[in-house]
């Protein structure tokens, strides 16, 4: 696969998963198994120690770009960098921390809102800390994916506005990100490991 120039997003990488060069005209969900079908189908035709005319900064681009929109917290910061009028790239902290002050700022009930979504992450925490075994994050497991199914489907009708509520988006992001991270935890619990869950 030759890539002469920079493509002018992740999304335009995977043709098939994004058949109009990403969301919103594709829409933010995505489906993993196809996806990951699609990226090993362009690997094998870029990588170096596949293809006999591979090229391994090709193949990382390739890479990259398959870590970035496998993660839905990821895929979003993606959109919003690219598409936000100031191109803002809410995975930086500072800017992520600015945003988070400022919408709480806007009212009483964004604030109690980021609160409670805080309260839910703390409890995710002393569930991991708690647990003994893996059955024990059963339920923990079943709440989290929702959580991500819900924000997933909330981000979805957030991109399909005219204009995008970009504030929104972004705080919606921003709970995504926990969600995932919380996701990431579960994945890696092993006993007696300490849980640390990145914000």
């Amino acid at each position: 696969m030759a890539i002469t120039t920079l493509p002018p997003s992740y999304f335009a990488l995977f043709p098939k998963s994004f058949p109009k060069g990403g969301p919103p005209a594709d829409g933010f969900s995505i489906n993993e198994r196809s996806l990951r079908r699609e990226f090993r189908s362009i690997q094998s035709q870029s990588h170096p120690d596949i293809a006999a005319n591979g090229d391994k900064d090709v193949s990382a681009l390739i890479n990259r770009a398959y870590q970035i929109i496998r993660n839905p917290y990821l895929r979003v910061a993606h959109f919003i960098q690219l598409n936000h009028p100031s191109k803002v790239d809410i995975t930086e902290d500072d800017i992520a921390k600015k945003y988070i002050a400022e919408v709480q700022g806007t009212s009483p009930q964004a604030s109690i809102a980021y609160k409670e979504m805080l309260m839910a992450v703390m409890e995710a925490h002393e569930s991991l800390e708690l647990a003994n075994t893996e059955s024990d994050l059963d339920q923990l497991s079943e709440e989290n994916n929702e959580r991500i199914n819900q924000s997933e489907t909330t981000i979805n009708k957030l991109l399909a506005a005219n204009p995008i509520d970009w504030d929104h988006l972004i705080m919606e992001a921003i709970a995504l990100k926990y969600w995932v991270n919380i996701s990431n935890a579960i994945r890696d619990w092993e006993p007696g490991k300490s849980i640390h869950l990145t914000h």
